[in-house]
């Protein structure tokens, strides 16, 4: 399958799993033990959907980053190449649509400060790029792919190594890789967590040396964040959200999988069978421990 139609049943994947699970973000990330966080959980579910049905460019837009996160690894020929080019695309997608979406919001503080508003999504973009700069929209892309990479990129190529018969085996094997590498992943996570919340300039990003500028700089709060906060709090810090972050991405991740090969989608999957004979390799059963 090509990198063009796997990208694409990805992204369709990912927008019907955005869709449908539109309000559970929201209220994964509201959750909280100690107290009920949602009071009326179907009228808390029908204020997401109005809201979402609203503005349909939402879940159009979210759905972005994970088609090009498979789009990037099949282009990549899968394994090692194709989960760097997949976290590539991925990271600076996500970076784009999170920058977009902040703009567009209206209580956004470049919005306050420029006097800006904006009529569509496509307004956004074109009326941005005159205002900050092209390069503006992809601040923190670097950062954001190495966590897109180690994250969701290798989580890609070991499930290239499986076996699956159908699609409820495969959104449980994906759902088991990706919980992994959200835990193994975490640290870099939190390191990185501050330093991209607000990573843009008011003034715009107009040159590739201003654009590198930035780009340090975040890494450089990061590594006095790690400093920091391995002196003060240690491992619980790294830790912190683990849980949360796996229901919240884990399982849309692993859902969005299933549906994707229940599409006829495929990032190289490995055939059942042995090597000789037919031609195809076995896929191999070493997760099955895990």
């Amino acid at each position: 399958m090509s990198a063009l139609a796997t990208g694409a049943i990805a992204y369709l994947a990912n927008f019907v799993v955005v869709f449908g699970l539109y309000p559970y973000r929201d209220y994964v990330k509201g959750f909280d033990v100690t107290r009920r966080s949602v009071n009326n959980l179907p009228q808390f579910c029908m204020n997401r959907y109005r809201g979402m049905l609203n503005n349909l460019s939402q879940p159009l837009l979210l759905a972005a980053p994970q088609g090009f996160l498979y789009f990037g690894y099949v282009l990549g020929f899968g394994g090692f190449t194709g989960a760097i080019l997949g976290g590539i695309f991925a990271g600076y997608t996500k970076v784009f649509v999170g920058t977009v979406a902040r703009r567009m919001s209206v209580g956004s503080r470049y919005n306050r400060m420029d006097c800006l508003s904006y009529s569509s999504v496509l307004d956004c973009i074109i009326s941005s790029y005159r205002h900050y700069g092209a390069l503006s929209f992809f601040m923190g892309g670097l950062a954001t792919s190495l966590i897109a990479v180690l994250w969701h990129g290798v989580s890609l190529a070991v499930l290239n190594q499986t076996y699956s018969k159908g699609i409820l085996e495969s959104t449980w094997d994906a759902f088991r890789i990706h919980a992994l590498m959200t835990f193994l992943s975490n640290p870099i996570r939190n390191m990185f967590r501050s330093s991209l919340v607000q990573c843009e300039r008011s003034g715009g990003v107009r040159s590739i040396r201003g654009y590198a500028t930035g780009e340090v700089a975040i890494f450089k709060e990061a590594g006095a964040v790690f400093l920091t906060m391995w002196r003060t709090e240690g491992v619980p810090f790294f830790l912190h959200g683990v849980l949360r972050t796996t229901f919240k991405t884990s399982v849309p991740f692993a859902i969005a999988y299933g549906l994707f090969r229940s599409m006829g989608g495929s990032i190289g999957l490995p055939n059942h069978g042995s090597s000789s004979g037919s031609g195809h390799i076995g896929g191999r059963r070493f997760l099955r421990r895990y």
